[in-house]
């Protein structure tokens, strides 16, 4: 667990610092201001437009889609010492990004999305893929996506058993947060 923990770390940090998320981030030594989070949530297998400038300055656009949510996931053949609780189960979210014709290119990553419970609960991905993961896998991390374009996967999460999310969140820097909500089975 130590060492998936630390190469999920690892992964987060190279995603932030070269601007994975899919947004091209630049940060300039001052803290950038955050927008508010998206007040009312989607639901599961609509998406979210966006905007944003990449590092080098040209413009960026897409659309996001969780697309659906699977727990408990069949096909997941993963020591369970690998997830953060003792008594787990895996769950599994499909997700897509479509690029805009007129954008550049976007880089995607599994690290903005997260599971979160009502209790406030955060569950970050495994940021796993290969053998044992449902395919297609998306991104751990510094996947691209070209102009016109669309690129679906599936992120593998360790749960809690009898625990379920309520919201799905993507997370991008600089950007609102947008959420989904879960359905409850």
């Amino acid at each position: 667990m130590r060492i998936r923990t630390t190469v999920a770390a690892a992964l987060l940090l190279a995603a932030t610092a070269t601007a994975c998320t899919g947004g091209g981030v630049t940060t300039s030594g001052a803290a950038a201001s955050r927008p508010s989070a998206d007040p009312k949530p989607l639901a599961l297998g609509s998406g979210r437009h966006w905007k944003d400038i990449d590092g080098d300055g040209s413009h960026i656009s897409a659309t996001t889609f969780a697309v659906a949510y699977t727990q408990p996931a069949k096909g997941v053949h993963l020591p369970t010492n690998l997830a953060d609780f003792p008594d787990s189960e895996w769950a599994v979210l499909e997700v897509r990004t479509c690029v805009d014709a007129g954008s550049t290119n976007v880089i995607v990553a599994q690290s903005p999305w997260t599971l979160r419970l009502r209790d406030g609960t955060e569950v970050k991905p495994l940021g796993l893929k290969g053998y044992g993961v449902p395919a297609p896998t998306y991104p751990v991390s510094a996947g691209t996506v070209r102009p016109g374009d669309c690129l679906r996967g599936k992120i593998t999460f360790g749960m809690a058993k009898g625990s379920r999310p309520d919201r799905i969140v993507y997370d991008v820097r600089r950007r609102p947060a947008v959420t989904w909500t879960v359905p409850r089975s």
